[in-house]
């Protein structure tokens, strides 16, 4: 998953022809067999330049050792050190847009804002060509949902390698105690469920949150913002429809997803949001302000988060819960099935990269075999089809492998229901857009559907502006 540190922030704005060069995925196979022959061209040696747009000295060191794993067993390439980050994170997109603008861009980067916002101003090159004729990155190996988050206009501008997968996590002593039956196939299946089960776990002591069941959402930015999309889909609706090119941030269902958020913090916690915050810290993490994760000290019964607590679980605290479990998504009103959502690491190749054919090769490399190296060092969860299951080493340390393996297949199930995430050229403005109106719904500064309206409004104009050029 994604360290936080490492997590795209709503305000980044997160090629020549391709030729025939040497085939993606003409390299030496895990185990170390040789490359086919007849993959293998005469060709002078390459040096192929890859960038990530930062992170802990961890994932930057997996990163080199993951290059030269590859060119150690891949004739004629080599690597430049890899580049990790260009100072402030906001600042990579930019460096790199100038890079592009200069003719001098790293062959490939890693990208924490969606390729679609680079790829639909003609920065990323596409890639269907090299997916088709690569061993592990043809289009059929990803998660749809996952997929769509690299795709523009009918082309393809990236690969979605790792990601972390949301669901909702719950503490199975705190359900054990009520004696509420705690096995994940009991966990609520509907939003009214879930809100009644809360209920039972709220605690307010004056001014004071003591205990919560699950926090509504719009508590929280830039989290519940990336999830909302999600909440959009199990409520029978969506925040963006990437076929038609339109926003539908104040659809009917939307308004009804918001309000009955509203209504829940109404119900169960005084209709506080300050309240609420200024308690615990309800996403499993500290605030910046110090405040501990309520979760961990076993005063919050769900919550939802991404698979990288797994890694991060006891980062900020010693847990007081440790007996957790995550079950899918309950659905809404609105909604017919469950869907989850995720926040990935993508592999992108901008416009101009020098070594096309040989870059791609690394990529699909990292698909499927690199991703076991990065796995190991930060649980970031391969997504590809063709990467084995791998188990996160802190969670069999803390519960055990069988566990561990059952809960790696569970994400696997939610990468395959994924909803499209990330598929707006303007993904970021309307990110700062969707946080104001959660901020202004949440504080009861506006009524929902007058805050979706204007995100609405503001986030289309930006689009349609964006698309004209």
């Amino acid at each position: 998953m994604i360290a936080p540190q490492r997590m795209p922030m709503p305000k980044l704005n997160r090629r020549h022809v391709l030729g025939a060069g040497l085939g993606a995925g003409a390299w030496l196979a895990a185990g170390g067999s040789r490359m086919p022959v007849d993959l293998v061209r005469a060709q002078d040696a390459v040096v192929l330049r890859f960038w990530t747009p930062g992170g802990s000295p961890i994932f930057c060191d997996v990163h080199e050792q993951i290059a030269q794993d590859y060119a150690a067993i891949t004739p004629g390439v080599t690597f430049e050190p890899i580049q990790c980050g260009v100072g402030e994170m906001e600042d990579f997109v930019q460096v790199l847009l100038a890079a592009i603008a200069s003719g001098t861009p790293p062959d490939a980067t890693i990208l924490w804002d969606t390729p679609v916002s680079l790829g639909a101003r003609g920065a990323l090159e596409p890639i269907d060509e090299l997916m088709a004729a690569s061993q592990y990155a043809k289009a059929e190996n990803w998660p749809a949902g996952l997929l769509s988050s690299c795709q523009f206009k009918g082309a393809t501008y990236g690969l979605p390698v790792t990601a972390g997968l949301y669901g909702m996590w719950y503490n199975v002593d705190a359900l054990d105690a009520k004696g509420i039956p705690s096995d994940r196939a009991s966990f609520p299946k509907t939003w009214d469920e879930l809100r009644a089960m809360s209920k039972e776990f709220v605690q307010i002591d004056g001014d004071y949150v003591a205990s919560a069941g699950f926090i509504p959402v719009g508590w929280n930015y830039p989290d519940d913002v990336v999830t909302l999309e999600i909440w959009a889909a199990l409520n029978g609706g969506t925040l963006y429809d990437a076929e038609n090119q339109q926003y539908t941030i104040d659809s009917e269902s939307n308004i009804a997803l918001m309000q009955y958020m509203v209504d829940w913090l109404d119900e169960q916690y005084n209709g506080d949001i300050n309240m609420v915050r200024s308690s615990w810290w309800w996403n499993g993490y500290a605030s910046e302000d110090g405040l501990p994760p309520a979760f961990q000290a076993g005063n919050q019964a769900f919550m939802q988060q991404g698979s990288w607590l797994m890694g991060d679980y006891a980062a900020d605290t010693e847990p007081e819960a440790t007996n957790w479990n995550i079950a899918p998504y309950p659905v809404g009103p609105g909604g017919s099935a469950s869907v989850s959502g995720y926040w990935p690491n993508w592999l992108v190749m901008p416009k101009g990269s020098a070594h096309p054919a040989e870059m791609f090769g690394y990529l699909d490399y990292m698909s499927a075999i690199g991703v076991e190296k990065w796995f190991s060092a930060v649980v970031d969860i391969p997504v590809n089809t063709e990467a084995k299951q791998i188990l996160p080493q802190s969670v069999i340390d803390s519960r055990g492998e069988e566990f561990a393996a059952d809960i790696m297949t569970f994400w696997t199930d939610q990468a395959a229901i994924a909803t499209r995430m990330w598929d707006s050229p303007t993904q970021s403005f309307s990110n700062d857009q969707l946080t104001r109106a959660l901020e202004r719904i949440m504080t009861k500064e506006a009524t929902v559907q007058d805050a979706l309206t204007e995100a609405q409004a503001a986030s289309q104009a930006e689009l349609e502006n964006v698309l004209s050029e």
